[in-house]
């Protein structure tokens, strides 16, 4: 979390990629990575350090928004030290940038085996207990999600419920993008069959809130 780094990394992406300007960046396993170390206390100046830099790239032109990309630190209960509540974090983007801050996205991992981003109610938004998903919705912050196959984890034959006659892959595929509040899932593909298999959800319309909680109901029983 240190700026040289991030302004080093930020400048080598621009590079490999070609681009002036980058449309979103994420500060990667910031709490997973720093809070064994450091204090809660410190940890929040560090992160305020971190976007006060993210805000001057957006000035010059060579990101467009940042965000953070997690694994644990939204989908904790909220006495775990790695916690981290998305209130606190909008409060130092709004103290570095106003209104017009450039965070607007999260990341962080959700399938049918790691629901907590969707079951947990372990955030606070106007004094009620919501789930990451719904306080991001109320605080227009975009979630992308990671690991919809739980690295292949969730493939095999039985291992996660039967539903719209789709092949494993999809059903993971489906559940996630049709999730409220989930803009998309990201998939990483190592062969170019998988990719074509992966796009075969796109023929498929998204699951409508109605029916996906009952899909929910139906996967807890």
């Amino acid at each position: 979390m240190t700026i040289p780094y991030l302004e080093d990394q930020l400048n080598r992406s621009r590079k490999n990629l070609g681009l002036d300007c980058i449309d979103l960046i994420y500060l990667h396993n910031a709490v997973e990575g720093q809070i064994q170390d450091i204090s809660k206390t410190q940890f929040m100046k560090n992160l305020k350090d971190v976007f006060e830099f993210y805000e001057s790239q957006r000035q010059k032109g060579t990101i467009k928004f940042y965000g953070l990309a997690t694994w644990d630190c939204f989908r904790v209960q909220n006495d775990d030290p790695q916690f981290l509540l998305l209130s606190d974090v909008l409060e130092v983007a709004n103290q570095v940038g106003g209104d017009n801050h450039g965070f607007r996205f999260i990341q962080l991992p959700f399938n049918m085996y790691l629901d907590q981003a969707y079951m947990l109610k372990n955030q606070q938004v106007d004094g009620k207990n919501v789930s990451i998903l719904e306080a991001a919705q109320l605080y227009n912050i975009g979630i992308f999600t990671s690991v919809p196959l739980m690295q292949g984890k969730l493939l095999g034959q039985g291992v996660i419920p039967e539903f719209n006659n789709l092949k494993p892959s999809l059903r993971c595929l489906q559940f996630t993008r049709s999730t409220p509040g989930v803009l998309a899932p990201l998939v990483g593909h190592k062969l170019e069959s998988h990719v074509s298999e992966n796009l075969e959800i796109m023929k498929v319309s998204p699951i409508s809130e109605n029916h996906f909680d009952e899909l929910v109901k139906k996967l807890i029983s």
